[in-house]
């Protein structure tokens, strides 16, 4: 792959993925190659990955057109099992080619990043999750919830590791006391691009 080709990944909220998804143009469905390598996940789970004009041929050859109402309900079921939206963009041009939803049992990059301990060096995002501490009883749901590792409690007190946060959303949604949201912070990561 040459330069000019670079794929480059954020991970985005479910909002986010929903918003790009609702402006695409055209959009693409086809099975999770990790799941279909992986098998943690049963088959009727493997079909989450969205594609967009910017995909490469060889990715789009094994995927299927689907309208953009077809695409937000995928997102729905996505996000109601937990899972990570990954974006991936053309490194020059920020041409979107991929929406994944993955989840922490099969997605080999997210495994191998947690694995070797990197966050920082492989994943951006423009998001961090930010906890209202007058709300927050400190139950440990959203530790629980993070594959990252940013949230732990000591002490009866919630704790963040800043540095790995990427504002997945999983925390907002697990937490009960709905202390929890998600906060663009300028010059955190890099901006989403805003096309498809």
């Amino acid at each position: 792959m040459c330069p000019s080709e670079a794929i480059n990944r954020l991970i985005i909220p479910p909002d986010k993925a929903r918003e790009i998804v609702a402006q695409a143009d055209r959009i693409y469905l086809r099975d999770c190659p990790c799941r279909a390598r992986e098998r943690a996940c049963p088959p009727e789970a493997w079909e989450v990955c969205l594609l967009f004009e910017g995909a490469s041929a060889d990715d789009l050859r094994d995927a299927r057109p689907i309208t953009t109402e077809g695409a937000l309900r995928v997102l729905k079921t996505t996000a109601e099992r937990r899972l990570i939206n990954q974006l991936f963009y053309k490194e020059t041009t920020h041409e979107l080619t991929e929406l994944c939803s993955c989840c922490t049992c099969c997605c080999f990059p997210l495994r191998r990043v947690k694995r070797e301990a990197n966050y920082g060096e492989e994943l951006r995002s423009g998001y961090v999750a930010v906890t209202d501490p007058e709300l927050c009883v400190a139950c440990g749901e959203c530790e629980e919830s993070c594959f990252f590792e940013a949230r732990f409690i000591e002490d009866g007190t919630l704790h963040l590791v800043d540095e790995r946060c990427f504002g997945c959303g999983r925390c907002v949604e697990s937490c009960p006391e709905g202390a929890i949201s998600l906060d663009l912070q300028a010059g955190r990561g890099v901006p989403i691009p805003s096309g498809v």
